[in-house]
């Protein structure tokens, strides 16, 4: 890649400025298991000479400049997070304060993350003759669960009208987001390609080994967002029906925040369930080495109402050694094979039944305890992340005459 290459790239939420400005300070950025993708499509932009300009919706607005990129927090507006049409008018107005940057700046290539907003907003660079590369983080509908509402539809529709017309590249985050953009675009304009999240090797050895599986309770750990669509609330069911089975021998922990924390507290008290689940909070670095040492298992219950592009603690669990019981809307089961113990979403009685295997058959734990040794080596193989996925993708998007041409400083 030439020095003049000039990018806009459209991330998720994360709060990029903070990220970034920290590493720059060599300071320790919030836990994560994995490498931000932010951060290794950075450290590839710096590799090669590439300008970048990243915008996160992050609510914290901000921008931070550091040579050849720029960074920024540009939130979205309060009508995004309204029902109806007052949220789809949002999400286009924020789309096309992405397109006016591009109008602005002329950059050789736009990215764009899934949720930044409606695909087809994004139609409007191709009069502009700048190539989109799109960045699929979640699937169109959640898996085995495509949409029926009349709405819903159409804004499928127009999905495919953007793969299949103007969406120069697609880099998918696993094999489900794959086959949804063939589905609905028929032949996509572009290539496809798939990446999957990277790990640092070794970083998730200093992780304890999992408690010995004859010590009871058993433990099973959730780590996410709390929201009634990731299923924390079938959690508490799962609770108390495994507590009428094998009382006594189970206990659950649940790690992260949101918009359902509060009820979700209300009714652990209202179901007097204080005693089999430790609602923990945010999971905080100092905290994080100690919530997986302390975990049997971890639980993925996803809901069907929730369209997860692949689920990342369900990774982080399996490379830890932890047996993780995914909800079947979760595509990290078919990427991880047998190290993942895939149940029917929505259903209770299906997670119940494997954690009660897992619990009352030590060889059927340890064959999943040891399982992701088969699999792991694509979440170490940094040829597989987002930044050289996306590299070969603007190689072949980007003309090498045109990525030296015209250079432009972002702003």
């Amino acid at each position: 890649m030439n020095g003049n290459l000039r990018i806009l790239y459209a991330a998720g939420p994360g709060d990029l400025v903070d990220t970034h400005r920290l590493s720059k300070e060599g300071k320790q950025a919030p836990f994560e298991m994995a490498i931000g993708c932010s951060e290794m499509f950075l450290d590839w932009c710096e590799r090669t000479g590439a300008e970048a300009h990243l915008i996160s919706c992050n609510s914290r607005r901000e921008i931070f400049r550091d040579g050849c990129y720029v960074v920024e927090n540009r939130p979205r507006s309060a009508s995004f997070w309204s029902n109806g049409l007052r949220h789809h008018l949002a999400s286009v107005a924020y789309g096309l304060g992405i397109v006016r940057t591009a109008l602005r700046e002329r950059p050789n290539v736009v990215i764009v993350d899934s949720g930044t907003t409606h695909w087809i907003v994004f139609s409007l660079l191709n009069l502009l003759s700048i190539p989109v590369i799109a960045v699929l983080h979640n699937t169109l509908w959640p898996a085995g669960y495509p949409p029926k509402r009349r709405s819903a539809r159409l804004l499928i529709a127009l999905d495919g009208w953007f793969f299949r017309r103007f969406a120069a590249a697609t880099v998918c985050v696993s094999p489900e987001c794959e086959r949804q953009v063939r589905l609905v675009a028929g032949e996509p304009k572009g290539p496809i390609f798939q990446s999957r999240s990277q790990f640092r090797r070794g970083f998730l050895d200093i992780l304890p080994a999992p408690p010995p599986h004859e010590l009871r309770p058993f433990r099973i750990l959730y780590v996410g967002r709390i929201e009634e669509s990731k299923g924390v609330f079938l959690i508490l069911s799962m609770a108390e029906e495994l507590e009428r089975q094998m009382p006594g021998q189970v206990v659950w922990k649940i790690f992260g925040h949101g918009g359902a924390s509060e009820e979700l507290a209300r009714q652990v008290e209202q179901r007097k369930l204080g005693n089999l689940i430790e609602i923990a909070g945010k999971l905080f670095p100092e905290k994080a080495r100690e919530a997986y040492g302390w975990a049997h298992a971890t639980v993925v219950p996803t809901t069907s109402q929730f369209n997860e592009g692949l689920a990342m603690t369900a990774v982080e669990a399996n490379l830890s050694g932890r047996p993780s019981v995914l909800s079947a809307v979760v595509p990290a089961g078919e990427v991880l094979g047998g190290a993942a113990i895939v149940v029917p979403a929505d259903n209770v009685d299906g997670f119940v039944t494997a954690f009660k295997r897992l619990i009352i058959e030590p060889s059927y734990y340890d064959a999943h305890r040891r399982a992701p040794e088969a699999v792991q080596e694509q979440f170490y193989d940094l040829s597989q992340g987002l930044a050289a996925v996306l590299g070969r993708a603007i190689s072949i998007v980007v003309p090498a005459d045109e990525a030296s041409s015209n250079r432009v400083t972002v702003s």
